[in-house]
């Protein structure tokens, strides 16, 4: 019975492993045939061409990996600047709903001590609180020449308690706004450090290239793979050559111990045939000397016997030994 396996659809399934699909078939008459699907057949190349795959993935993963921390970190980095960005709004938001709650006691304590809008204790307060968020940093108050001599009137007379509880109030709105004005200013910075990083994130090619090199990489380890694979092909050819060379050098040895053995049995036969040829020819020289005896032996009795049946034939024809005077008979064959 012979035995053929036919390989198909040859290829490298997902674990690393030589799979083909085979049919076995019994040689002779009809045959049967047995088709036994996938085989996987692990072998030193196939656990080197899985060590190359799991090393190659790997190393792309890490890759991939670290490009995508390193995008997600200067996202979340962006994230956090837009959070703080809203946290200073909601500050500014907070600031002024203080200062208008300040503005509001303002005008309660206005009416609480019954000071007219028009009057000049209210104008002094006025221009005092103008000069006060000067102070503050709240930018240039703009006198008039009149109010400018006001004010410098103002600063060695004396001040009402209205005047002093409403400066009070005007300080602490100064700082508000003042704050307002610093929030604000952080926003802006914020707001263009935002733009700027998330500027540079969009062209950023680091996740590209980060794919581009993953997949040479994946690239590089597949040639790697078919080079095994090529390799062991070829040494495989090499291995099948290698015991063909054996094999026919064996079969040249054979022939050369068969050959020895033919001459020998050659010589034998040689040797063997001569002694035959003197043991026959013995055997001839000694037949012969046994026929040459035999035949004188013969003789003898032949003689005897004619002799007694001429005596015979004498005495029935009474004949007379003068009758057969001259009669010779030669019994020496």
């Amino acid at each position: 019975m012979s035995l053929i396996v036919k390989a198909a659809d040859q290829g490298i399934n997902g674990l690393g492993m030589a799979a083909s699909t085979v049919g076995v078939k019994q040689g002779g008459g009809k045959g049967k045939s047995i088709f036994a699907g996938t085989l996987l057949v692990p072998s030193e190349t196939d656990n080197l061409v899985e060590q190359k795959r799991k090393e190659a993935q790997k190393q792309a993963k890490k890759i991939v990996g670290d490009a995508w921390q390193k995008d997600q970190k200067a996202l979340q980095k962006i994230d956090e600047k837009w959070k703080l960005w809203n946290d200073k709004f909601t500050q500014i938001k907070d600031s002024e709903g203080r200062i208008a709650d300040i503005e509001e006691a303002k005008k309660r304590l206005q009416q609480e001590y019954n000071v007219d809008p028009e009057s000049q204790e209210q104008k002094d307060l006025e221009i005092l609180e103008r000069f006060q968020n000067y102070l503050k940093g709240l930018g240039d108050p703009k006198f008039t020449e009149e109010e400018r001599k006001r004010l410098e009137e103002l600063q060695y007379m004396e001040r009402t308690e209205y005047q002093t509880e409403a400066l009070k109030l005007n300080s602490d709105a100064a700082d508000e706004k003042k704050s307002i004005e610093k929030l604000g200013l952080e926003r802006e910075k914020l707001k263009g450090t935002i733009a700027s990083e998330q500027l540079e994130h969009d062209i950023s090619q680091d996740m590209l290239d980060a794919s581009d090199l993953a997949k040479e990489l994946l690239d590089a380890s597949g040639k790697d793979i078919v080079n095994l694979l090529i390799q062991e092909g070829k040494d495989k050819i090499d291995e099948e050559s290698e015991e063909e060379q054996e094999q026919a050098e064996e079969i040249k040895e054979n022939k050369q111990e068969q050959q020895e053995q033919i001459d020998k049995i050659k010589e034998n036969t040689k040797e063997n045939r001569e002694d035959q040829e003197e043991i026959i020819q013995g055997e001839i020289e000694s037949d012969k000397m046994d026929h040459e005896v035999s035949y004188k032996q013969l003789g003898t009795v032949h003689m005897e016997q004619a002799q007694k049946n001429v005596q015979k034939l004498m005495a029935d024809k009474k004949l007379i030994v003068e009758d057969l005077k001259g009669i010779e008979i030669d019994f020496g064959f």
